[in-house]
C-alpha cells in the first residue's frame, strides 16, 4: 500500500485491512514524493493505492468497494436491506467527498503558515530517509504546493469549520437516540469514514 502516513483516507484503508485481517506492507512517502510510488501500482496523485497484485486500487473508496464484494457476509460494512444500504452509502460518499476533504482543508490552512517543525513531523512520518532530507530542504516549496493544490486561501479555516460544523450537527442529530453507531447497533462503511476522516480534527488518543 503506497501511503502518505498522515493522511486520514490512508487510515481509513489501514482501519479497513485491519479489521479484515488482511496482512500489507506499507509503502509510506512525503507529500509530492509519493506520487511516483502511486504510479509504479497504478495510480496518481491520490493516495492510498493498493497493489492486491491481481488489481490495483487507486484511493480508500476503492480498498473499501474490492473488499466489500469478497468478504464475508459477517464482516460486510454496507447492510443488505436496500433502503438502509442506499443511506449508508449516502453517509460514506457524504464524509469522504466533502467531510474529509472540508478537515484536510481546514487542518493544513492551520499547520503550514505557523509551525515548520510540526509539518514537517507530520509529512516525514515513516518516509525514506532521502525523502525526510528533501522535505527540509525543499518545505517551502512543498507548503506552496499544498496551498495550490488543496486551494488555501484567508478564509479557508472558517469556511472549512463551516461545511464541518454543518456535517457534524448531523451526526448529532443521528446519534441523539442513542444509538451505538450512525445506522444502528451495527458498525458501517459510514462510523469507518467518519473515524478515520475526523481524526485530523479530533485528535483521538488513538
Amino acid at each position: 500500500m503506497v501511503s502518505i502516513p498522515v493522511s486520514p483516507y490512508c487510515e481509513l484503508a489501514r482501519w479497513l485491512l485491519d479489521r479484515l485481517g488482511i496482512p500489507y506492507k506499507e509503502d509510506g512517502h512525503a507529500p509530492v514524493f509519493h506520487v511516483l510510488a502511486a504510479r509504479r501500482h497504478g495510480g496518481g496523485s491520490v493516495v492510498p493505492v493498493l497493489d492486491t497484485s491481481d488489481a490495483s486500487l487507486v484511493d480508500a473508496r476503492d480498498v473499501v468497494n474490492y473488499y466489500e464484494a469478497r468478504c464475508p457476509k459477517e464482516r460486510r460494512l454496507y447492510p443488505e436491506d436496500a433502503r438502509t444500504r442506499a443511506e449508508t452509502e449516502r453517509l460514506f460518499n457524504l464524509f469522504f467527498d466533502e467531510f474529509g476533504v472540508a478537515v484536510r482543508a481546514w487542518a493544513y490552512a492551520y499547520l503550514l503558515p505557523s509551525n515548520r517543525a510540526a509539518g514537517i513531523r507530520v509529512w516525514t512520518s515513516r518516509a525514506p530517509l532521502l525523502e525526510r532530507l528533501a522535505v527540509r530542504l525543499a518545505y517551502p516549496l512543498l507548503v506552496a504546493a499544498t496551498r495550490s493544490s488543496l486551494g488555501l486561501k484567508p478564509d479557508t479555516v472558517t469556511k472549512q469549520r463551516a461545511v464541518m460544523d454543518t456535517i457534524l450537527d448531523q451526526v448529532e442529530a443521528r446519534l441523539a437516540d442513542g444509538r451505538r453507531y450512525l445506522m444502528g447497533e451495527r458498525f458501517t462503511a459510514a462510523d469507518l469514514a467518519l473515524a478515520a476522516l475526523a481524526a485530523p480534527a479530533v485528535l483521538p488518543p488513538e
